[in-house]
Formats: C-alpha cells, sequence, structure tokens
C-alpha cells in the first residue's frame, strides 16, 4: 500500500494532522504491520524479541532495530531494484556504510520542512547558506538532500551551496556574508558542527549578522582531529557572528531515519515532530527511563515508511519532561554522523 502515490500522499496528510497519544498509537502500530510484512529483516528480528503485530499492544512494544543492522541487511520494504534514492552513512570506522533506501523523498521533505518549520528554525523565506555540498554533488547524502529541501522551501535569492567536494568555498562565502550585512538581510548559515569549526579556524573576521539571522549545526564531531565542546563552540560562534546563544540550534537526525529533533542554545532541549517518539531507554533493560535520568535514544518515526520505524541508537541523552537532552556517544561504539564527511575540510582543499 506504501507503494502507491496517493495512499502516500495521504499518509502524509495523517501524519499532519496527527493530533494525542490515542492517533499516534493507532497509526504507529498499523505501520509496524505493515513493515512487519514487508521487510523481512526486520520481521525475523521482531520475532526473535517475540513481537508481531498480534502481541504488540501499544507503540512503546514496537522492536527497535539496532543503528548498526544497516551495515549488514537491507532494511527496505519494497524490492531493492525500486529504491530511488540510497543515502549512505559515512562507514568511517567499519568500512563498510549503512544504507537507507527510499521508494521516493516524498515523506522525507513532508518531514523534514514540517519539523524545522514548527520546531526548529525554517520561518519566511531568507537567504540560507549551506557549508556542505549540493544534493547534485552527493547525491547519497541524506544531510545535502535535507538541504536542498530547505533550499527550494525556505531559500530566498542568494541561498547556495558553499562547499565543493571537500574544499570550502571561503572567499564567496566571505562576499555573501558581507553583503547580507552591509544589506541588514537576515541570513540562515547551516552546516555540520565539524565544519563550522574550520570556518573558525579559517580565520574570518568578526561580523555582526543582522537581527533574525540564525545558524544551525548538525553535531556529530566528537573524536575527529579537532574537538571542541558544544558550549565552548557556541560561545565561538555567538563572538564570530555576532548572534545570540538562541539563535545557535542543533538538528538532531540520522541518515536511518525520515524526521529530526532541535533545540537551540548550548544547553537547549529537543523537540520533535508529533508524527515523532523519541524514548530514552536503559541499555540493559530497553525500557524507558524516568524524567531527569540518562540513558541511549529510540526513535518512533511514523515518516519512515520504507525501512523501519523503531530505531535504537548509540547516543546518549537524558530524559526531560517535554523532550530530551544530547549528552554524546556511548563509548567504544563505532562513530556515526554528518560531520563525518568534514574530516578533510580545509579553505581550498585537502592538504
Amino acid at each position: 500500500m506504501f507503494a502507491r502515490k496517493a495512499f502516500r500522499a495521504g499518509w502524509g496528510e495523517r501524519l499532519g494532522t496527527l493530533r494525542g497519544e490515542k492517533e499516534f498509537d493507532a497509526l504507529a502500530r498499523e505501520l509496524f504491520a505493515w513493515q512487519f510484512a514487508a521487510n523481512r529483516p526486520y520481521r525475523t528480528l521482531a520475532r526473535s524479541l517475540g513481537a508481531t503485530p498480534e502481541t504488540v499492544t501499544s507503540w512503546r512494544e514496537i522492536p527497535a532495530v539496532p543503528q548498526a543492522l544497516f551495515k549488514r541487511a537491507a532494511l527496505f520494504c519494497h524490492p531493492l531494484a525500486q529504491a530511488r534514492h540510497t543515502y549512505h552513512t559515512s562507514g568511517t570506522t567499519t568500512g563498510t556504510p549503512g544504507r537507507q533506501r527510499l521508494l521516493a523523498d516524498d515523506l522525507y521533505r513532508m518531514a523534514a520542512l514540517r519539523t524545522a518549520a514548527t520546531v526548529g528554525p525554517l520561518r519566511d523565506r531568507q537567504p540560507l547558506f549551506f557549508l556542505t555540498p549540493s544534493p547534485q554533488e552527493k547525491p547519497t547524502s541524506s544531510l545535502s538532500a535535507m538541504f536542498g529541501f530547505f533550499r527550494r522551501a525556505a531559500g530566498a535569492g542568494g541561498s547556495r551551496f558553499f562547499m565543493k567536494g571537500d574544499a570550502l568555498l571561503l572567499a564567496p562565502l566571505q562576499r555573501a556574508l558581507a553583503k547580507a550585512v552591509a544589506q541588514g538581510t537576515p541570513v540562515g548559515l547551516l552546516g555540520t558542527a565539524f565544519a563550522f569549526v574550520h570556518l573558525l579556524d579559517a580565520g574570518l573576521p568578526p561580523l555582526r549578522l543582522p537581527r533574525g539571522s540564525f545558524l544551525l549545526e548538525t553535531g556529530g564531531f566528537k573524536g575527529r582531529s579537532r574537538e571542541v565542546a558544544k558550549g565552548e563552540l557556541y560561545r565561538a560562534l555567538s563572538r564570530q557572528f555576532g548572534v545570540p546563544d538562541r539563535a545557535i540550534w542543533n538538528e538532531y537526525g540520522m541518515t536511518e531515519l525520515s524526521s529530526q529533533a532541535y533545540a537551540h542554545g548550548a544547553n537547549g532541549e529537543h523537540r520533535t515532530s508529533p508524527w515523532a517518539r523519541v524514548m530514552i531507554v536503559d541499555p540493559a533493560t530497553g525500557k524507558e527511563v524516568a524524567v531527569g535520568q540518562r540513558g541511549l535514544v529510540r526513535w518512533i518515526d511514523l515518516a519512515n515508511v520504507d525501512g523501519v520505524l523503531a530505531l535504537d541508537t548509540h547516543d546518549l541523552a537524558m530524559r526531560t519532561r517535554t523532550g530530551f537532552r544530547l549528552l554524546g556517544r556511548l563509548a567504544q561504539l563505532p562513530k556515526r554522523g554528518c560531520s563525518l564527511d568534514a574530516e578533510d575540510l580545509r579553505p581550498g582543499g585537502k592538504r
């Protein structure tokens, strides 16, 4: 049924009007039943845990797939030849990337745009400057794809990608930022945390972006060649671009999912859309922890129809009353994150 364009459009409308726990639970169990039937590796995992559409009575009981399984199995609910989009994880540690296959990018686009506009920084159209390759240059990057959605839907004239291969296009970016300052035009500057670190290292003179500007970083550079604590990074960005801490956003997403969560400020609390849930679970028991306690992030994403809706990550977080706060990665597990693509990023290219 999710192969039909009309059904997918209708599902997107149902997600967009979703209200309350009862409706979320009904849709989650409906999607689980379909994926259980259509996705053999997921069905095998679920059965090994004693979970079937007949035994699952709540969305909280839907079995979650470990991220590592994406490196070993094709978690796709349609014939592989029908995948129109295949996004790769970095695969930096093991040399084997995980793959997220989509029959179409319609629901990914819907989820990314609506989430960014409701709990993220996208508002009225304004120039958006991206510190990543374009989706045309890097079609296997889910981050580049998402930024492409942003550019088309919310980017005003002058929006562009300021990275070519692994090279930050520093001079054109400086000119674009100077023009925005001179004209008093608010802009958005979006990229991986590691790309922002390299931008800071490039020695740009400080400037004050017009009021209404925002920065958005995607995190995920811990353990690379230069590590910067989040608080330190946000203070440096605030000084460099003249924006307050509350105008610096973190986007928390991953290749294996279609939805995201957002927080602003160095100590911000992440929130996501009504069609997604983030549980913070005890890694020993898999059960949700109490408010104020720490655990691993588990996603339930109703926009992720072509693969699996439930995912267990290696990300540590603290559960709050209305969301969660990311704390880092569980030690000695493979690194994951869009920022790994920027390891060799230098102004002008590799050295």
